[in-house]
Parts: structure tokens; C-alpha cells; sequence
């Protein structure tokens, strides 16, 4: 599909679900409007009853009709948020097109400027590329993104794995949207999760103790039994009172433990049954490829028994309510019957607790790199090679459009393992460094890049572009390059392959001075297995590759001044660049003197 033809489809969607909309929202007042009738019905039911009884029948009819409205309110408001949600989404995909990422989620707690390449290349924060893939919800879901962008698979087996998911999954738009528009839904704290993982872990207290096992059975139907028999035989009355003494008894030996019990599970009710919905609406879809396959077979088994687990807090929260609380734990032990009932499922599920949401947001990364791959039909999805050569055609930045994108080939590795690439200021060295960096980021993912053609390594990404002092760390910004360099040369002195991106590298000191160490850091390169792309305004690098030509190569960007207006073609040349730029802006904007 072209833009525009992504831009018909997105509006298309938007219209449907804004006809849908209006017409719950009619529903939704015509209950209401019924509700409000039937309310007034019973009112008068109850009032005429006093005088004639066959009124009570006509109140139990309306109090039942009142009661199926009420339900029906309730889950024709649950689809108005749904269909609100999916329209958000498909206004948000459609501004998407235009490069408008505004809407989504940035990711800013993500940044990391000690990262080894995140903060470099803009992984993170406004105009990021976890704002323009990012579709999760979950505080989990989008840690989970993070981590991904922050790390590469480790092996060609698991991209291409990943790469079958994220194909599958960019062909089910509905099933990407309903998914999103669910996990909108889900109004998650930060600590959600994390409090429900520290409930499962804590220690059982009543339903590992045998004696409860029989207790709870036998002593309810006991005290049941004598109450009831009470009402008929006058005797059993004393017993029956001793059995209810004895029930709040027990419960008063716990009573400490039940309610730091409560107080952990209580709050997480909505959150267990919205996690649920996500798991059954997952488990539901039929899928071919082996990842979403695997887990659509977890969700299916997770469904029931989370759906179970919040069905077990609800039970647990009505003793919140006094007078049912008396009357119930006064006949049946109710708060021991919950926390047993809890506790059996925490004994039967709690290894494979973490796992059920894990699918959550393993499904929602997944989603996200579907509909990436869905708003991007002409990128390609990447080769993956043992050798030590990254080789890419048409190469654009993923954050570009398409249409207006100045696309570069790249070849990098055997006989071009270090490219010197020269040229003046905004010409696109830094760009270009961005650019390449970011669709490894998105191949090493099981992500589609922007190429025609795309090929690379498994290989560890470092860059050294944007450095900054820090005062926090009592740090310069030149000792901060240099602490920089010295993490990339440690990791390549123990051999583990890299990609490396430098962006003139030692600003930080005098022009002699950075030459000098400038050259001396690219022969320390050459021993070691890497890649690298140095972008440098110094054409003195540029002789290197006449003494080591099997190994260093130059490539330029180059700045056209004609008729006193300065342009540029974003077009990667071998050779070394000619012409600089800074003294004609600063003429250009009267810095200086014409």
C-alpha cells in the first residue's frame, strides 16, 4: 500500500467506528431513559403494594427488568470506551503518516545518555523510534519495547522467529487494534504488577494446614445445621450459639493475617479482570508462526485462571460489607473460606504467574512491530549473515518519509571495514551514522528497516556522537568522550564484534591535538573484529586509507554553493569532500563581514 492508500484505509476505520459509536451511545440512552421509567415503576409497585399484595409480584417483575438494564448499561458503556479507544487509534496511526508522532507515548524514563548507543541515536523521547513503534499500554508492555531497542537478540534464530510473528501480526490489523484498544482500558499504577508478584510469593497460612482443610468443611455445615435446627427445636438453640462463638473465635486467631491479606489483593480486582480479557481476546486468535503460536497457547490457559483469580478477589472484598460479614462468617468462616480458595490457586498457579503476563507484553511489543510493519509496506525484512559485513540498498532513516527520504547504498566490511566519511556542515554525515545505526537497531529486533535490500551481522552497537559533561558525575565533557572511547576499545580488545559510530570524535581538545589522536584511535580499530563509521570535518583522516586501503575507505557528502545559495544532495560519494560551508552561513547571516 502508498501513503495515501494507508491514510483511505485509517480514515475508512474511522468513520466505521465513528457510526458504531453513535449508535451505542443511542442504546446507552434509551436504557437509561428505560431505567429511569422502570425506577418510578417500582416505586409506585412498592407504594400500592401496602394496600394490595399482588403489587409485590409486579415489583420482584420490574426490580428483575431494573436489574437486566443496569447490566446491559454496563457493557454497552464498556464497548463506547472500546470503540472510543480503537477511533483514538486509527486518528493517531492516520496522523502517524504525516511523521506526527505526538500522540503516543515517548518514552523519556527510558533515556539513557550512558547507554551505548540509545541516546545517540534517539531511541528514546519526543521524535524517538519507541514514539514512532511503541504501541503498548502496559507499564510492563513498554519496559519490555525498551529493552528490546536496548538490546539485540542474540541469535539469527530468534530474529527470523520474531520476523514470522511480526509478519503475521502486520496482516490482523483488527486483531492489532481490538488488542490495543483493550490494553487502553487497563488503568495499571506503576506498582501493580509488582505488588501481585510479592502476593503470590508470600507464605501460605491457612491452606497449608490440614487442620483447616476438614475445619472449614466440617464445622460450617455443623453451624448451619444447628442454627437451622434451632428455629424448630428449642434445645439445639445453646449449641447452635457455641458454634458461632466458635466460628468468630478462629476467625479472631486470624484475623491479623487475613486483613494484610485483603489489603495486598483487594485493589487488584480490575486490573486481574482486564489483564484476563487481554489473555482470552489473545488466546481466541488462531496463528501460524511458532512464537505466537506458543503464546496464544499460554494466553488460552492463562485466561480461565486469571479470569478465576479476580472472580476469587471479588468474593473476598464483600466482607468489606459489615453486615454481610457478620452474618456470613457468623455461619460459614467466610474470610478463611476466601483465603483458602486464594491460596489453593496461588499453590496451583503461582509458578506460571509471571509467565501469564509476561505474554501480555511479550503480545503487545509484538502488536507494536506488527503495526510498524503494516504502516511500512515497502520496507524489507533483513538477512542475517555469519560474516562481518553489513550491506544495505536505498538506506533511509525509518523516521523519514518514504517519498521525500534521500536514500544512501552501504557497504561495510571486507576491504571496507572502516569508512572516513568527510564533508561539510548539515551535508548528512550525522544523519547518515543516525540512520545506519538505527536500521541495525530495528534488524537485530525481527523488525522490517528502510532498504529495498538489508543484510548484517549479529553484532554489538556502540557509538560515540553525543556526549555531554556531566556535574552530577563531576565529569567534562572531554573526559566523558574519552571515558566513551575507552569502553568501546575495552570491549574490542576482548573480541566481541562491534558496529562503531563516531561523529568527530575528540572536539573536546585543540585542532593538532585531535588530529593527532583522531588518527592514532583508527589504527587502534584496525587489529580488532569491527565495523566502523567515523564522520570527521578533519580531511587529514582521509589519508589513512592510502596506507591501509584493504581496510579503510572514504566517503564523502558534499554542500553545493551556487548563486550565493547553499544546497545540498544528501548523496554518499567515495572520495574526500572539497568544500566546507561554516565561513559562507556565518558570511550569510552577518557573523562576519562579507
Amino acid at each position: 500500500m502508498t501513503v495515501n492508500e494507508l491514510r483511505t484505509f485509517y480514515r475508512k476505520r474511522q468513520a466505521n467506528f465513528e457510526t458504531a459509536l453513535e449508535q451505542v451511545k443511542r442504546k446507552i440512552n434509551l436504557i437509561s431513559n428505560f431505567r429511569v421509567g422502570v425506577a418510578i415503576g417500582i416505586a409506585g409497585a412498592v407504594y400500592f403494594a401496602f394496600s394490595d399484595s399482588l403489587f409485590w409480584y409486579v415489583f420482584a417483575a420490574l426490580l428483575a427488568i431494573f436489574i437486566f438494564f443496569v447490566a446491559r448499561h454496563g457493557l454497552l458503556y464498556e464497548q463506547k470506551i472500546h470503540l472510543e479507544n480503537l477511533l483514538r487509534i486509527n486518528l493517531l496511526e492516520d496522523q502517524a503518516l504525516d511523521g506526527n508522532y505526538k500522540g503516543f507515548y515517548k518514552g523519556d524514563e527510558f533515556i539513557d545518555p550512558h547507554h551505548p548507543y540509545t541516546h545517540d541515536l534517539d531511541i528514546f523521547g519526543e521524535g524517538s523510534l519507541f514514539q514512532a513503534v511503541n504501541r503498548c499500554n502496559t507499564f510492563h508492555g513498554k519496559s519490555y519495547m525498551a529493552k528490546r531497542l536496548s538490546q539485540p537478540l542474540n541469535s539469527a534464530e530468534d530474529i527470523y522467529g520474531e520476523q514470522a510473528a511480526i509478519r503475521e501480526l502486520s496482516d490482523k490489523t483488527d486483531f492489532r487494534q481490538h488488542f490495543q484498544a483493550s490494553g487502553m482500558e487497563i488503568e495499571e499504577q506503576p506498582r501493580d504488577r509488582e505488588e501481585l508478584l510479592q502476593w503470590i510469593k508470600q507464605p501460605l497460612f491457612i491452606y497449608s494446614s490440614s487442620v483447616y482443610k476438614y475445619l472449614l468443611v466440617i464445622l460450617p455445615i455443623l453451624t448451619v445445621a444447628a442454627v437451622v435446627t434451632a428455629f424448630f427445636i428449642a434445645g439445639v438453640k445453646p449449641f447452635a450459639i457455641l458454634l458461632v462463638l466458635s466460628q468468630w473465635i478462629i476467625l479472631g486467631l486470624q484475623m491479623g493475617k487475613i486483613s494484610l491479606f485483603h489489603e495486598q489483593i483487594s485493589r487488584k480486582k480490575n486490573i486481574l479482570e482486564k489483564f484476563a480479557r487481554l489473555l482470552h481476546y489473545f488466546g481466541s486468535e488462531k496463528f501460524n508462526s511458532g512464537i505466537l503460536a506458543n503464546l496464544s497457547a499460554q494466553a488460552r490457559e492463562a485466561d480461565v485462571k486469571v479470569k478465576l483469580l479476580a472472580s476469587l478477589v471479588t468474593y473476598l472484598n464483600a466482607r468489606s460489607n459489615v453486615l454481610t460479614n457478620i452474618v456470613i462468617n457468623s455461619l460459614l468462616l467466610y474470610d478463611l473460606q476466601c483465603v483458602y480458595r486464594l491460596e489453593k490457586w496461588k499453590h496451583q498457579n503461582a509458578s506460571h504467574f509471571k509467565i501469564w503476563l509476561d505474554v501480555i507484553d511479550e503480545t503487545e511489543v509484538l502488536c507494536s512491530f506488527g503495526n510498524f510493519a503494516f504502516n511500512h509496506p515497502r520496507f524489507v525484512y533483513p538477512r542475517i549473515n555469519s560474516e562481518l559485513l553489513i550491506t544495505a540498498t536505498d538506506l533511509g532513516h525509518p523516521m523519514l518519509s518514504i517519498d521525500e527520504c534521500v536514500t544512501n547504498d552501504l557497504y561495510l566490511g571486507q576491504g571496507r571495514a572502516i569508512l572516513i566519511i568527510t564533508g561539510a556542515n548539515m551535508a548528512g554525515k550525522s544523519t547518515f551514522l543516525r540512520t545506519s545505526g538505527v536500521n541495525l537497531v530495528l534488524a537485530l529486533t525481527g523488525a522490517p528497516v528502510f532498504a529495498t535490500e538489508y543484510s548484517c551481522p549479529i553484532i554489538n552497537l556502540r557509538s560515540g556522537m553525543r556526549t555531554a559533561d556531566s556535574l552530577k558525575d563531576h565529569q567534562s565533557y572531554f573526559y566523558a568522550e574519552l571515558d566513551r572511547l575507552k569502553s568501546i576499545m575495552d570491549e574490542l580488545r576482548s573480541d566481541k564484534p562491534l558496529l562503531i559510530l563516531l561523529d568527530e570524535i575528540l572536539k573536546g581538545t585543540n585542532s593538532t591535538d585531535k588530529q593527532s589522536g583522531s588518527l592514532a584511535l583508527v589504527r587502534q580499530l584496525l587489529p580488532h573484529p569491527c565495523l566502523a563509521m567515523i564522520a570527521t570535518h578533519d580531511v587529514a583522516l582521509g589519508e589513512l586509507e592510502t596506507q591501509f586501503p584493504a581496510q579503510i575507505k572514504n566517503y564523502y557528502f558534499e554542500a553545493n554553493i551556487d548563486n550565493d545559495q547553499l544546497s545540498f544532495d544528501y548523496k554518499l560519494k567515495p572520495g574526500i569532500a572539497q568544500k566546507m560551508n561554516a565561513t559562507f552561513l556565518m558570511k550569510k547571516m552577518g557573523i562576519i563581514p562579507s
